[in-house]
């Protein structure tokens, strides 16, 4: 009996593996189709590589999706050599892209805080609703990571915050709409629909992709970048999911990060990118 159990868990194990590797490299392909398609010219060796990689990095992020209640909630700061590290830097607060979840940082994450970055904090919340309710609990989330934070020197600002995506214009919407440019002092966004994506039409009409759409209430209302923070917008001309790449540029406001050859969910695993976000959480 317990053989007969074993058999069939591990059927059904292997069929959830197949479908989901089948499931993400179907999604990624399409979704490139649909960006790049339309233009042959654009397909070139590097476009496809970036589309590869990106399989890949989707293959590595989506499976750890239904982890979101136990991992990726906190991370300390490593010190470095001088010791000084924790307490000298903000607390930095991560907010994942529609349809993800905090686990989309693992990675990431770790690498910060390795680098002496800390403490971070990594935010769930539903994607699916508008922009705005997620604002509101990214609102009530800052204030408990500023709760629990005593060390910092009183008058800065007291939080950084990286955003991946849908992620970007919650934190904008807190910063520009909420007052919460009174509590950031840095938006790092990777990959943010600052201007729209097209791509916000095969949200299944859900209110959180409608707020991606160019042109939504949601977008007309935020306006021009304005920032209430020092922004960074970091993004990519491979990028299949913001259509086009260069609805995700907030110049002059602030300052554009650009990368050719990297996807979507590429753009969260890049050490390139930690790279970028270690540079101006420091500066």
């Amino acid at each position: 009996m317990a053989l007969h159990y074993a058999i069939e868990g591990g059927v059904l194990f292997a069929w959830l593996a197949a479908a989901t590797v089948v499931g993400c490299a179907g999604f990624v392909v399409l979704s490139y189709g649909i960006a790049f398609g339309v233009s042959p010219k654009a397909w070139n060796g590097s476009l496809l590589r970036a589309m590869l990689v990106e399989v890949g990095s989707t293959l590595a992020v989506v499976p750890l999706w239904p982890l979101w209640f136990v991992a990726g909630g906190a991370y300390q700061a490593i010190k470095e050599g001088d010791g000084t590290a924790r307490g000298r830097r903000n607390p930095v607060v991560l907010l994942h892209g529609f349809a993800m979840n905090r686990t989309q940082w693992l990675y990431m994450a770790r690498r910060l805080r390795r680098l002496g970055h800390g403490p971070i904090y990594g935010l769930n919340y539903l994607s699916f609703t508008r922009v705005g309710a997620a604002g509101k609990r990214l609102d009530r989330f800052i204030d408990e990571v500023l709760a629990r934070e005593h060390g910092l020197d009183e008058g800065r600002p007291a939080v950084d915050i990286v955003a991946h995506s849908m992620g970007g214009l919650v934190a904008r919407f807190y910063i520009e709409r909420m007052g919460g440019a009174a509590k950031v002092q840095r938006l790092i966004t990777i990959g943010t629909p600052h201007r729209g994506t097209r791509l916000g039409r095969f949200g299944l009409g859900l209110p959180g992709a409608r707020d991606l759409i160019g042109g939504s209430p949601l977008l007309v209302d935020l306006g021009p970048v304005r920032p209430g923070a020092a922004y960074t917008s970091i993004w990519s001309r491979a990028d299949a999911v913001i259509q086009p790449p260069e609805s995700s540029s907030i110049a002059p406001a602030g300052t554009d990060e650009v990368f050719d050859d990297l996807g979507h969910l590429s753009l969260v695993l890049s050490p390139r990118v930690v790279d970028v976000i270690d540079a101006r959480l420091r500066a």
